[in-house]
């Protein structure tokens, strides 16, 4: 009997036997769809397996005899999420090794080993209950999230849409508890009084006149146009956008250079309700979550339909006199597009990117601090070898690659006056030198900034703000 067979036997028979204990949203016909889908995907997924001269093949194979292992466990006819469990761990740890350029081949395994997993919780789902459906939507998010679904990334999304469409229903929002508290007046260092250029009409062309220094278009006409700027300030809109049962990677801590700072997966309807929106007060935390750098559209598709790439960043600039070492993105498109959404208050310290930066602020105000690259020696950037206490999990270390300690010790947007004065204590050189150069300002919904890579940069939510970068 086939590996495909020995799992759904036949979309006919298992439709019939299970018809009596159905969850009563599916039908009959909806269930013969879906293990008929899934049956299709096992075959083209075992045919792809078979063929030494498929593209995911002949990147499988570099994983040694763990491909061979794994493709004897998914022609078994006992298939199911433990068996799959030791090529999940074993890819995952291999891709936490090696750098992205020589970890394909164990991306390429995770993501099928979590699609085989996820496929067998499905088989289960029509026979069992619920809980089976937002399992295997988790393990197919973790392989888009962890690995970048490579070469699976429309079926994983079709399979996902399949389980959410009949299975799974988006259950009302929790009601926010007690009365919602006016916020207390966030301080604002005068400091720093130099304001970021805004420039109207916009540019034409993106020249090398104005790829030099930072600049913001004010409530940008491109900008006007996406429907971002509207439907994103609403949770109903984007918990329905995703649908039920999504994950998404959420970094836990105001501030990544504390020792308290980590990352964790959670639930979108978890997250979402952690923060502000009008329909919705945040419910109360104990935690600041923050969803920072990452690729939200390649998870939720639909979402890019509601905004549009500004030409600018496809004007290929040359490299900026103050970094010549400046290379675009390694990728396809030559772009990295990021969502960075969270509440009031959130940070991302003062750091650089080797990137060009068109910035895009669609709901609430962000407040932006940037400084040019000559400043760079009196940033005061972390020391890799002893200003961490855990490098495993702090990005402020960088281990990986040392020579791009990128971030800097400096609170540039310091709590109270009390911490202010600290930071002058600690820091002396910065405070005198650097407030003659820095530059401060509040985007608001529609603003665009750009700014050149090597600039220090540092943001801070004003309000609960929802933010889209794109590196090119």
């Amino acid at each position: 009997m086939s590996f495909t067979r020995g799992v759904l036997k036949s979309a006919e028979q298992n439709a019939h036997v299970a018809a009596a204990s159905l969850h009563p949203s599916l039908s009959l016909n909806f269930v013969c769809r879906l293990l008929t889908h899934m049956s299709t995907s096992l075959d083209q997924l075992l045919a792809e397996l078979s063929d030494e001269s498929h593209p995911c093949t002949v990147d499988l194979r570099r994983c040694g005899s763990a491909y061979f292992e794994f493709y004897t466990a998914a022609r078994s006819n006992v298939h199911s999420r433990t068996s799959m469990k030791p090529f999940i761990d074993r890819a995952y740890q291999e891709m936490s090794r090696l750098p992205p350029s020589e970890s394909l081949c164990w991306r390429r395994l995770y993501t099928d080993a979590c699609l085989l997993c996820a496929i067998s919780d499905v088989s289960d789902l029509v026979l069992q209950d619920d809980a089976a459906a937002s399992e295997a939507v988790a393990v197919l998010d973790r392989a888009i999230i962890i690995a970048g679904a490579p070469g699976r990334l429309d079926s994983i999304h079709q399979l996902i849409k399949d389980i959410q469409e009949k299975h799974l229903t988006l259950k009302p929002l929790k009601a926010s508890s007690g009365h919602k508290q006016p916020p207390t007046q966030m301080y604002h260092s005068s400091v720093f009084s130099l304001s970021i250029p805004s420039i109207h009409p916009p540019p034409n062309a993106f020249g090398r006149q104005w790829s030099q220094k930072p600049f913001v278009l004010r409530r940008h006409g491109y900008l006007q146009g996406w429907k971002a700027l509207s439907l994103w300030a609403s949770i109903d809109y984007l918990r329905s956008v995703a649908g039920p049962g999504r994950l998404v990677p959420v970094e836990v801590g105001k501030d990544y250079r504390t020792e308290e700072w980590t990352q964790r997966l959670m639930s979108w309807d978890y997250f979402l309700q952690s923060l502000d929106f009008p329909e919705h007060p945040a419910q109360a935390q104990n935690e600041v979550l923050y969803l920072a750098q990452h690729n939200l559209f390649m998870q939720f598709p639909a979402l890019e339909g509601d905004i549009g790439i500004p030409e600018y960043v496809y004007a290929c600039p040359d490299p900026p006199s103050c970094y010549p070492a400046y290379k675009p993105p390694g990728n396809t498109d030559g772009l990295i597009i990021n969502a960075w959404l969270g509440p009031r208050g959130t940070i991302s310290p003062a750091h650089t990117d080797p990137f060009f930066n068109c910035y895009a602020q669609v709901v609430g105000r962000k407040t932006v601090w940037l400084a040019p690259p000559d400043i760079s020696d009196l940033m005061c950037p972390f020391d890799t070898l002893s200003d961490t206490a855990d490098k495993s999990c702090n990005p402020a270390a960088n281990i990986t690659e040392p020579s791009m300690c990128n971030t800097s010790r400096v609170d540039v947007f310091p709590d109270s006056p009390e911490v202010e004065q600290a930071s002058r204590d600690a820091f002396p050189d910065f405070w005198k030198e650097v407030p003659q150069k820095a530059m401060c300002m509040t985007l608001a919904p529609g603003d665009v900034l750009f700014f050149p890579p090597g600039w220090w940069h540092a943001m801070r939510s004003e309000e609960t703000s929802f933010s889209v970068s794109m590196w090119f």
